[in-house]
Formats: C-alpha cells, structure tokens, sequence
C-alpha cells in the first residue's frame, strides 16, 4: 500500500512538473513570436504562435497574436477566425477577449462591414470599459462614414481614458475640420503634435495647424490685408471670438514679419495669444473642448511653457525650431516637468 501512495506521488509530481515545463515552453515561444513581429518578420511569427498552438491547442494568447499578425498581412478571414477563438475562451481574461473584439472589428470594417465592426466594438467596450482602443476604433469607423457626431462622442471617450493617445487627437482635428469648425480641430492638433513631434505623421499635422492658421486671409492691392470669416462659423459659436483672433494674429504676422520678427517667434506669440484668449472666454463652460483642451492650454500659458511649446511642436518642419531646441535645454525640461504633473 505505502509503495501504491509512493508511485501515484511520483507520477502526479511527474505530471505537474511537465505541465509547468509545457507552459514555460508556451509563454517562451509566444514571446519569440512577438518579437519576429516587431521586426516585422510575419511568417516566422506566425510558425512560433502555431508551435504554441501544438502545446495548447487553445491557448488565447497565440490565438490574439496569431489574429494581430494577420491583420497586418492583410487576411482579415484568418484575422477574424483567430479573433474568434480568443473570443470563445470563456477562461480568457475579459480585457484579452475585449481586444480580440476590437481586432475582429477592425477586420470586419477594412472588409467593408462597418456596422458588424461596430457592434465588436461595442461587445469590446462591454467586456472592458476602460478600453480607450476600443472607442477610438468605434470613433474611426463613424469618422469613416461621416457619423462626425457620434465619432465624437467616442473619441472624447478615448482622450478621457487616456489622454496620450496621440492618434485620438489627431483624428478629433480632422472631424473638426471636416465640420469646419477652426478652433477646435487646431486645439486637436496642438495637442497631438505635442504627443508626435517627430513623428511620420508630424510633418503634415503641422502643414494642416498652418494652413488652418491662415484661413480667410489674404493681400489685397497695395500690400492690403483682407480678413474673411463666414457667418455660419461666428452664428451661434462659443468660439467666434477665438475665430476673429486667429485670422487677426495671420493677417498681422506680414506687417510683423517685414519687422524683423522669425517665423517661430510669430508662431509662438500667435499661438501664446490664441490660448490666452480662450482662457478669458472660458468662464464657465464646462464641456468637453472647454475642460479638456482649453483649460490644459491655457494653464500651460499661464505657467510660461508656451515658448518651449511652439519650438518643440515645430521641430519636424523646421531646423531653425531645433537649434531653439538645443540652445534652451532648460526650458525643455519646464515644459516636460509641467506636462508630467498635469492632471486632466
């Protein structure tokens, strides 16, 4: 009887020793995995996630990395099958099944399904609140088809939850645009190009930030400037005062510029003067554009970091904006300092 208890010990501890080894094995192979893809080596990436599969046929973490990879080579059905199988792993965690929705539904809207990606992103949103990807996606295809309102809704969810998020931001400012509403698509801006500087996407987030600038302004005859501003964008806009001041500070920066002033110095002032006075108009108001992106500029002009601000958004279009850079380490380190701290 005592050589029987003897030999089931043995073997039990034999089993859970080599159930412990296969999951070390898996976790060692998915990470592998992992790492091929970030070197955007796909195929080896999905051999090492079908490796773990052969040692955990269900495993949801080679599942989602296996419906990633295919994502980024373009097969959404073997994007989708492998969303769905993290999906169907009840023991799953909620927040991995909750990004296996989002995966699936980005899938389904690059395939032409918009309104089944958006119930993915909504059955996404359940499982995880707090998914600020989950809202972002759902605002990106209601942006997609020109849904601007509920595009939003969504994306001020995103920023809520996370408010470094540049590509939330960035997506805002082109609603705005799309609604041609200025001021708020430039705030969107702003505070992406603070998040991306230098980024891929900084060189022309900036051309548009300029170019909305100068809307609406334009010389005359004799070096005249006019100044055009359309009725619908000052009826009924808490932003109309804001309008007139962005297209004054354009329309002063020619006469200011034959001064001797450099292009980043009018920049900064504009964009100094442009804050202070949505400050001033605040007052009250409390929602979204005004709590968020109002408040958080205007208390980085009242701190003196609007300077370093303006230089530091500008360094992807201009040398002149580096060397600043380099030459005012200090005030770099003030307006990083501030941002850190600031709490929205």
């Amino acid at each position: 009887m005592k050589k029987l208890l003897c030999s089931l010990l043995f073997c039990f501890a034999i089993a859970v020793t080599s159930q412990a080894q296969s999951s070390t094995d898996v976790v060692d192979i998915i990470e592998e995995g992992i790492r091929l893809y970030e070197k955007g080596n796909y195929e080896a990436a999905i051999a090492q996630y079908k490796e773990a599969l052969k040692l955990d046929a269900k495993n949801p973490e080679a599942n989602y990395e296996l419906a990633l990879t295919y994502f980024a080579l373009k097969d959404m059905p073997n994007a989708i099958a492998y969303s769905n199988a993290v999906i169907k792993h009840r023991v799953a965690e909620p927040e991995l099944r909750a990004q296996a929705h989002v995966n699936k539904g980005s899938a389904l809207d690059v395939s032409g399904k918009q309104d089944k990606a958006i119930k993915e992103y909504n059955r996404a949103i359940k499982l995880a609140p707090r998914h600020h990807l989950a809202y972002y996606n759902l605002g990106l295809t209601h942006y997609n088809q020109k849904n601007y309102k509920e595009a939003e809704q969504s994306l001020t969810r995103a920023l809520r939850l996370n408010q470094g998020h540049g590509s939330s931001h960035l997506l805002l400012a082109y609603i705005k645009q799309a609604q041609k509403q200025r001021v708020q698509s430039l705030l969107a801006l702003y505070n992406f190009l603070l998040l991306e500087p230098t980024s891929e996407r900084a060189p022309a987030a900036y051309e548009l930030l300029q170019q909305m600038q100068q809307e609406g302004v334009s010389t005359g005859n004799g070096n005249a400037i006019n100044i055009t501003v359309s009725a619908d964008k000052l009826d009924d806009n808490p932003f109309s005062a804001a309008e007139l001041m962005v297209s004054m500070s354009q329309a002063s920066n020619s006469i200011e510029a034959r001064e001797g002033k450099t292009p980043g110095e009018l920049f900064y002032e504009n964009t100094a003067s442009f804050f202070k006075v949505l400050g001033e108009l605040r007052e009250e108001k409390d929602d979204f554009w005004w709590s968020y992106y109002v408040e958080f500029f205007h208390e980085m002009a009242l701190d003196k970091n609007v300077e370093a601000f303006s230089y530091y958004i500008s360094q992807s279009k201009s040398t002149a904006s580096l060397s600043w850079l380099q030459e005012h380490p200090e005030k770099v380190e003030q307006l990083t300092s501030w941002y850190r701290n600031y709490k929205r």
